[in-house]
C-alpha cells in the first residue's frame, strides 16, 4: 500500500523524564535510513512495531539533533559555483 506523499510523516516524542525517545516514520526514505542505524547499532536503535507503511523505532534521546542552518563562506560558495558549472560542462559533452 502506497501512501500520498502528504500521509509520509515522520514524528519524533521524547520527554524530559525518559531517556529514549520514539521515531515514527511512514516515510520511506526515512524507514531506509533508521532500518540501516538499526543494522548497524542494534545495541542503540530498535524497532519497536511495524505496519504494513510505518515503523516506530525507539532510541536514546541524545541522538537527536537540531542544528542550525548552514552558512557558507564567500569562498565555499565560488567554490560550490565552480563545481557546479565544472559539472554541467561535463554534461554537455
Amino acid at each position: 500500500m502506497n501512501l500520498i506523499r502528504y500521509e509520509q510523516e515522520v514524528v519524533i516524542n521524547l520527554n524530559a523524564d525518559e531517556e529514549m525517545a520514539t521515531v515514527y516514520s511512514a516515510n520511506p526514505a526515512w524507514i531506509r535510513k533508521m532500518d540501516a542505524l538499526v543494522r548497524e547499532f542494534p545495541d542503540v536503535f530498535r524497532i519497536k512495531r511495524w505496519t504494513e507503511v510505518s515503523k516506530t523505532y525507539e532510541m536514546p534521546k541524545k541522538y537527536i539533533r537540531i542544528g542550525k542552518p548552514r552558512e557558507l563562506s564567500s569562498a565555499q560558495k565560488e567554490n560550490l559555483e565552480k563545481m557546479r558549472n565544472g559539472k554541467r560542462q561535463m554534461e554537455q559533452q
